[in-house]
């Protein structure tokens, strides 16, 4: 009942461009630093996925799993690796400062392979000890995507607790207000033009919808 209400959403500020995918995941790993900095991918098996969502065909048939555990493994892998290379100098992501934590964000290409018909983008952010990521196609606007990203993690996160690390646990026990604010950012996957102001008024209007659910 709460997900059809989502589906009246205004969709004035979509563009032409289409999420291949959607995914959240831990930033903990128990894998070495030293193992992933000298080149050795983050094992699939330490790689804990919270929220995996396809928007694309090929990534909802029955690779599914395998392909979100491979592209989570690199983009684990990707993250680590900056974080020692903030300590060396030689990071080529971006981090920035916050109030509850130090946000790491950066972008990758992915080639085509078995899993993947086509090269794909992949842009992920980590905050609060989540990290979450869009794949996208090649063609896609790469500064769009992650400002995209920016905003629909910040908006996540103020939503469901602030303040404290995030974690599968506060991700699993509101899954339905979680896919409902995917579905007011980027709905069926499609990516929005959104300022701040923008988020701030989604996210109001979906806390109206809540709170009217519950009376």
């Amino acid at each position: 009942r709460l997900l059809t209400s989502t589906l009246l959403l205004s969709v004035s500020g979509v563009c032409g461009m289409t999420v291949y995918g959607f995914f959240l995941m831990s930033a903990k790993t128990t894998q070495k630093v030293e193992d992933i900095v000298m080149g050795k991918n983050a094992s699939i098996r330490d790689t804990v996925l919270w929220l995996t969502r396809f928007y694309d065909k090929e990534g909802n048939d029955k690779f599914s799993c395998a392909r979100a555990k491979t592209i989570g493994g690199r983009v684990l892998q990707e993250y680590l690796i900056t974080m020692v290379g903030s300590e060396t100098g030689d990071s080529k992501s971006v981090w920035t400062n916050s109030k509850t934590s130090i946000n790491w964000r950066g972008v990758f290409r992915l080639p085509k392979s078995k899993l993947m018909a086509t090269p794909k983008i992949v842009t992920w952010l980590c905050k609060n000890g989540m990290v979450a990521f869009f794949v996208c196609e090649d063609f896609t606007n790469v500064i769009l995507a992650a400002n995209q990203l920016h905003l629909l993690v910040s908006s996540i996160i103020e939503h469901v607790r602030p303040e404290t690390t995030m974690s599968p646990k506060i991700v699993n026990e509101r899954p339905e207000e979680i896919h409902m604010i995917l579905d007011r950012f980027i709905p069926c996957g499609h990516l929005q033009f959104l300022s701040e102001a923008d988020a701030k008024k989604e996210m109001s209007e979906l806390a109206a919808i809540l709170q009217k659910n519950k009376k």
